[in-house]
């Protein structure tokens, strides 16, 4: 049986201690969680060793092999899914069973990269006298840099499509939330050859050194805009390949022709799922004046009705917990604060605390602010909504396409003609139509803008696992008959 109160590092198939540790914190309770190793230099470049030796017999195992082992790691993650589903609990502080749900989302991961086909060649020109062909290939060994908000199924979109590819898989953690990732990379340890998928949890120092280390092939990045640009300069040293999935401050239209008392207890969730801490939500709202009042009511009596509490009880019922960690709870802070001060009205929500006891915020649904406000313009990642009215078609486009970022957005209409229509003016990598914010395995997430650089999931994701190589086979003869 696993011990789910130990955390180690994993390096070349071993666990692995050190005598620096670091504590995540239960933003439930602020109280400090386990001791976790920070990763040391000597660990990072034995970890880069072991992948460098694993590369290449991994990459010429069969497809199939690498699909059977994915398929095995599911398994193990799912016959743990109580015990990974409390530790996200703890580390995240979501509720217990959006908890379970991001377990189960990893093992839809696992299998949907498992049962992909193998890229086939692909011949471009076969003639009398030349034949050109186009094969993918793995890039290499792949840092996987992991975000705080969805530690495990992030990591595991990275860690299932590097490794049916070939690849060899170094996945960092959060600092903030680093368990999750850790233990499973614990349990699976014995399904792959050593070096195959190794984890380490680092301290500030860690991240930069995946970036310009001049073996690493690929970084793939989850995470803010401005951390982004950090690690496509650093990359830029050895001119490895970088996917970035960055922030967005996405907006969902709602038009005059749907039924408030349907869609926006639906926007409501799309706009507060997680606490506001999901890079896709529903970050402005934009409803047509006609439905307008209609709709502020209904949301904000949804909202009004959601249990808000701390989730270290495991308590099943609570919609929301608490912001991740002291550090987001000031940045949305600052929100409310902004909005306060200007005089906003708020439809729901109050200014939470300077000081609290855990991390904690209720939502928050702001009227109609002015277009160039802080939180119109602004990425809260928080449980503050701006909610707008609009009356032309065009106009409400224009604002919702106003921003630096582009990664989702979405439309709501009884007229399916007319929500396509719209979907198709949004700058935005990925439009749900009549639905709130569900990303899916089997989908492509890219962004446009500042949202990020290249994209993941789905069949399409795994091209960026590879890298072509172009044969060219010339068919005259080279010596002499």
């Amino acid at each position: 049986m696993a011990d789910f109160d130990r955390f180690t590092n994993c390096v070349a198939g071993q666990s692995r201690q050190g005598p620096k540790v670091h504590r995540g914190i239960d933003p439930s309770t602020g109280k400090s969680l386990w001791d976790v190793p920070v990763a040391s230099e000597t660990d990072l470049e034995e970890a880069i060793a072991s992948s460098k030796k694993a590369f290449a017999p991994w990459s010429k195992t069969s497809w199939e092999d690498r699909a059977q082992q994915l398929l095995l790691a599911r398994d193990v993650l799912l016959e743990n899914k109580a015990k990974m589903a409390e530790l996200l609990t703890k580390e995240v502080g979501k509720p217990i069973q959006l908890a379970h749900l991001e377990v189960e989302h990893a093992a839809n991961f696992l299998e949907f990269n498992a049962k992909q086909k193998p890229f086939e060649e692909r011949i471009i020109q076969d003639d009398s006298d030349l034949k050109l062909t186009v094969v993918q290939k793995p890039v290499g060994i792949v840092a996987a840099i992991c975000p705080w908000n969805f530690p495990l199924v992030l990591a595991m979109g990275k860690i299932a499509a590097g490794l049916i590819t070939g690849n060899c898989v170094i996945v960092k953690p959060s600092p903030f939330t680093p368990y999750s990732i850790l233990k499973f990379a614990e349990l699976v340890q014995h399904i792959f050859p050593p070096g195959v998928l190794q984890a380490l949890n680092g301290g500030d120092d860690l991240g930069p050194r995946l970036c310009t280390h001049p073996d690493i092939d690929k970084i793939s990045f989850t995470g803010s805009t401005a951390t982004g640009k950090k690690i496509a300069n650093a990359a830029a040293g050895t001119l490895k390949t970088v996917t970035l999935e960055l922030g967005g401050n996405n907006a969902s239209i709602i038009c005059p022709d749907v039924d408030p008392n349907i869609v926006a207890p639906q926007v409501a969730v799309g706009s507060f799922f997680n606490s506001g801490q999901l890079c896709v939500a529903s970050k402005r709202v934009y409803v047509h004046e006609d439905i307008y009042d209609q709709f502020l009511k209904v949301m904000v009596e949804t909202v009004k009705q959601w249990k808000v509490e701390p989730t270290s009880s495991l308590q099943e019922g609570i919609m929301l917990g608490p912001i991740q960690n002291q550090m987001q709870y000031d940045v949305v802070r600052q929100f409310f604060l902004d909005s306060a001060s200007n005089g906003h009205q708020f439809a729901l929500g109050e200014t939470p605390k300077e000081s609290p006891e855990n991390f904690i915020i209720k939502p928050a649904i702001v009227s109609n602010p002015p277009d160039d406000s802080l939180v119109v313009t602004g990425e809260a990642f928080g449980p503050i909504v701006p909610v707008m009215k609009w009356k032309d078609e065009d106009d409400v486009i224009r604002r919702a396409n106003d921003t630096l970022t582009g990664l989702g957005g979405a439309v709501w209409s009884n007229d399916l003609t007319r929500a396509q229509a719209i979907a198709d003016r949004i700058e935005a990598g990925t439009v749900w139509i009549n639905s709130f914010e569900k990303p899916l395995p089997q989908a492509h997430l890219s962004g446009y803008k500042e949202s990020g650089l290249g994209g993941e999931w789905g069949r399409e994701g795994l091209s960026a696992y590879t890298k072509p190589q172009v044969i060219h086979c010339y068919k005259a003869p080279v010596v002499a008959k």
